[in-house]
């Protein structure tokens, strides 16, 4: 069974201070710090059009995950951009 996540419920798990959600060309990025102090980055696609819901109650499915750590959210945010305008 695939698993789902919201806008919604990414925000209530993330620090402000630290990580960050951006809405990029119909996908969802995040940069979250892990416990090394390094950054991973995740790629979610929508699965709900927002005339249905609310923006932020939208499903989304994980689409990619990058396999390296970054040194900054900055950089992980990047790299969805680069890979969702591939």
């Amino acid at each position: 069974m695939t698993e789902f996540t919201t806008i919604e419920k990414l925000a209530m798990n993330i620090s402000p201070s630290y990580d960050a959600i951006v809405r990029y060309n119909g996908f969802v990025c995040l940069a979250t710090m892990n416990y090394k102090g390094e950054y991973e980055a995740e790629i979610y696609e929508y699965v709900d059009e927002a005339d249905e819901y609310a923006e932020i109650e939208c499903r989304l499915s994980l689409n990619e995950k990058a396999t390296i750590p970054f040194k900054n959210s900055g950089e992980a945010i990047k790299w969805c951009f680069d890979k969702i305008d591939k």
